[in-house]
């Protein structure tokens, strides 16, 4: 492979152009190098036999030019396509967060309780879905909290630690007409 390889090279430069001047010019030097070269690649390697210094070899290097002319170019995606095509407003920031104040007013509860903000149509209280979970008291509560997207609809749900009353259910919407998303629950 190696013998080939040396062989090859010379022919390869010759088809490229190899460097300035005529091509007959060209021509006696790489042969003598191809010469050179196989004479030096046999006498490192004695036991091997000699390759064949003959007309075939410049079929081969057609035939290799053939192939490096034959490959495939990478396509470029024309313009206007993926996401080339994306148009978008430099005053555009690509945040979607949506900050929203909640507060439970003072005495909204008369015991310590316990209130998760989640998303409305979630089955279940738990993590997953839910974007806050803490401890209200008679004080009240204001927290700041982060919703993914404005098109959230949430619902509040106080739970009384005493487990003889009922929880208090309130729904959120996100309201186009506010500059400064809050909800108060009184």
């Amino acid at each position: 492979m190696n013998k080939l390889i040396v062989i090859l090279i010379p022919f390869m430069l010759t088809a490229c152009g190899g460097g300035s001047g005529g091509s007959e010019g060209q021509n006696q030097p790489t042969s003598s190098t191809a010469q050179v070269n196989t004479s030096s690649t046999t006498e490192a390697q004695p036991n091997e036999v000699a390759p064949q210094t003959s007309a075939t070899e410049p079929q081969q290097g057609s035939a290799q030019e053939q192939v490096l002319n034959e490959q495939p170019v990478e396509e470029q995606a024309p313009a206007g396509e993926g996401m080339e095509a994306v148009i978008v407003d430099e005053s555009f920031d690509f945040q979607t967060d949506v900050p929203l104040t909640v507060s439970v007013a003072p005495n909204v509860v008369n015991s310590r309780a316990y209130l998760n903000v989640c998303k409305q149509d979630a089955a279940l209280i738990n993590d997953d879905n839910c974007f806050l979970r803490a401890p209200v008291d008679s004080t009240g509560l204001t927290v700041q909290i982060e919703l993914p997207h404005s098109e959230q609809k949430l619902k509040a749900e106080i739970w009384y630690y005493s487990t003889g009353v009922e929880p208090l259910v309130y729904s959120w919407e996100f309201d186009t007409r506010q500059q400064q998303q809050a909800w108060t629950i009184n």
